[in-house]
């Protein structure tokens, strides 16, 4: 089928009516290719053109639906931002409006910033730089850890996975400089390894290592760094959740790692801690006793220092902040810098994320939003439990408990029903002494967790966010305000455009509770099997045959998905658009009239709607980056991937058996 003209879809239906209405698709048909076939490549037939005519932003590394909708939230955060910091010193002390405005304000500062230089930070430079015993290694370690700084390890507070309703604290790996374990010990990484090395020793140099010395501290640091990440989980390790879960205790803990005076690290961080401790790679604690000592003070004392100034270097000032950038050039091939004010929105985020969340809902996210919002998720979770219904390879038994845990899903939608607060100083004109209260404040807030009973209500993401997520030990899904905005969701928009826009995206994130991980937790998210051992057994094939069939995409040259590291994000991708799909279908069962616009029936539209909200491009760095770290296969991949394993979408386009798009051999999960 090459014969597709461009066209516009004016036609909708009123969203939740099934009768005709004014509502528009709001589907771009005029980048449609009608050279490509959509049974070859749907991808392509969608969005080559744009991709072909949209060159990436000089200072982003992707560019595409999600992140043209990013910018659209960002001006509205814009506009709150500029105005709270014009009327910040007349607002009331301590306000919402005048903490938003000093923050946003000091980050727009550069000359108040360059001339406070290593100021904020000097109390914490005398702590790193003074590494000369296992008393100042200790001295140093807390210093960072409690302002947020993970070196050496990570610890943080969230919900047991063997019991969901209290928290505790959770430690493992962490502390590398680059992206990944993978580019310390992988040849292939060796440019960005180079670079890196050489960014360390400018940074250090401009911290105070002296100029002679730079180049040996900065081995020093990467000496460190490769050490620790070789004790590190790769990417696919990290995805078994049953291994990441090492139940201990303060004196199981203390055996582990004696370097440490747990008691004294538990006080420095002025939290209680939970009387059970997870560690999530034993292996690594083990080994730390003997890095430390390995390892000399001097190497220690580079190490702690250049974390220090990496995690505050935009706030220290041009010539931090520009070798900061160098990296950033090196790792992702972006030729400039975001312009200043977006990076200070970022950084008020960072610090004040629910009070800008706030304002941003007031502005942007009427009620019929959230209204239309709940009806398609209503629709989309009965969809889901349908098609659990006529699984082949499920028994009765798992699909019931299946179908319970589906029917005890919370669903959160647009904004919490309470917002944070933030009691810490916001000062005029003191951006890094901002930043720097804010990171206390923000870690104390999730570690200050741990002995707790879980908050399943809060939010784990900012209203204005163009993102949604699924959290495991909750059962619960959370879609913000900032992708319940088009060209995703409307509450004007036609029933194919929004479920193959939002839906398919409420749809992917209800299927992580399905996953690979998420299907082994329970419905009241605890850490438990609750399959048969046959159904264990075809689920875990199901995904074997969907991480094989991904790990034959080729990104790059010679550069593959790794399906394994892919394989939740895929299954719920796969099980994203067939929901949305047959809850769309379920919405328009009765039709006063099917409309097709320009040639293209309702079924077409819904999957184009797939198709643009994952239209996307990406620098060559950047796909290699995110082949390692990232979970989510390339955007492109996940349009081939999830529909050519659709029966329904080779019958909408009447794609002949053996095309592309509808190859023999297909996955199905869900």
């Amino acid at each position: 089928m090459n014969n597709f003209k461009p066209l516009t879809l004016a036609v909708g239906m009123a969203l939740l009516s099934g009768a005709a209405g004014a509502a528009s698709s709001h589907f771009d048909v005029t980048e449609i290719d009608g050279k490509i076939s959509p049974c070859s490549d749907l991808n392509g037939f969608v969005n080559s053109k744009w991709v072909a005519t949209h060159p990436i932003p000089a200072d982003r590394t992707r560019w595409g639906s999600f992140d043209m909708l990013r910018e659209d939230s960002l001006n509205v955060q814009r506009k709150i931002v500029e105005s709270a910091a014009k009327n910040a010193a007349k607002a009331a002390p301590g306000s919402i409006e005048q903490k938003i405005g000093y923050l946003y304000a000091s980050g727009m500062d550069e000359a108040a910033i360059d001339k406070a230089g290593l100021t904020a930070i000097k109390p914490l430079l005398a702590k790193t730089t003074a590494v000369k015993d296992a008393k100042s290694w200790f001295a140093a370690l807390t210093a960072l850890h409690q302002i947020g700084s993970s070196v050496v390890f990570g610890a943080y507070a969230g919900a047991d996975r063997k019991d969901s309703t209290q928290n505790v604290l959770y430690l493992d790996a962490a502390g590398l400089g680059l992206p990944d374990r993978d580019y310390y010990v992988k040849p292939e990484f060796k440019d960005k390894v180079d670079a890196y090395r050489t960014h360390v020793g400018k940074l250090l140099a401009l911290a105070g290592t002296p100029a002679a010395k730079a180049d040996a501290a900065a081995a020093d640091v990467l000496a460190i760094e490769t050490e620790l990440a070789k004790l590190t989980k790769t990417g696919v390790e990290r995805r078994d959740v049953q291994a990441a879960y090492n139940p201990t205790d303060a004196k199981g803990l203390a055996k582990q790692v004696k370097s440490i005076d747990w008691a004294a690290y538990w006080k420095a961080l002025g939290i209680k801690p939970s009387t059970l401790l997870v560690v999530g790679t034993p292996a690594y604690f083990a080994q730390l006793d003997a890095l430390r000592t390995k390892l000399k003070p001097a190497q220690w004392a580079s190490y702690f220092t250049y974390h220090l100034v990496s995690d505050t270097a935009f706030a220290l000032g041009k010539a931090f902040d520009d070798e900061d950038f160098e990296l950033q050039k090196a790792l992702t091939g972006v030729t400039e810098r975001p312009e200043r004010f977006k990076r200070c929105i970022t950084a008020t985020t960072g610090a004040l994320g629910e009070l800008l969340g706030a304002q941003y809902v007031a502005k942007a996210f009427p009620a019929t939003s959230k209204a239309s919002a709940i009806q398609l998720i209503d629709a989309i979770v009965t969809a889901m439990g349908g098609n659990f219904g006529e699984l082949d390879w499920m028994s009765p038994a798992s699909k019931r408990i299946a179908g319970d845990k589906l029917g005890k899903l919370v669903r959160m939608i647009g904004y919490p029903d309470k917002w944070k607060t933030y009691d810490f100083d916001v000062k005029p004109g003191d951006f890094a002494g901002n930043e720097l209260r804010a990171g206390v404040f923000n870690y104390h807030r999730v570690i200050a967790r741990a002995g707790t009973p879980v908050d399943r209500a809060e939010w784990g993401m900012n209203a204005f966010e163009v993102n949604a997520y699924y959290r495991p030990s909750a059962n619960n899904t959370a879609l913000p305000a900032g992708i319940l905005q088009a060209p995703f969701f409307g509450p004007d928009r036609g029933v194919a455009a929004n479920l193959g826009g939002i839906g398919m995206v409420i749809g992917h994130e209800l299927t992580h509770g399905f996953d690979d991980q998420g299907a082994q937790f329970d419905d009241a998210g605890n850490l438990k099997n609750w399959w048969s051992p046959e159904d264990k057994t075809k689920f875990e094939a199901k995904g074997t045959c969907v991480a094989e069939q991904y790990a034959t995409f080729e990104a790059l040259p010679k550069q593959f998905v790794n399906g394994r590291l892919t394989l939740g994000e895929d299954i719920a991708d796969l099980g994203g658009v067939k929901t949305a799909f047959h809850a769309y279908r379920a919405l328009r069962q009765h039709p006063a009239k099917t409309y097709v616009a320009d040639g293209f029936t309702e079924d077409q539209q819904f999957f184009l709607a797939v198709g643009q909200a994952w239209c996307s491009k990406d620098r060559p760095a950047e796909v290699q980056r995110r082949l390692t770290v990232d979970p989510h296969a390339p955007p492109k991949f996940r349009v081939y991937g999830a529909l050519r394993n659709l029966p329904e979408f080779a019958d909408a386009f009447h794609c002949a058996a053996g095309t592309p798009m509808h190859p023999a051999n297909t996955c199905q999960v869900w």
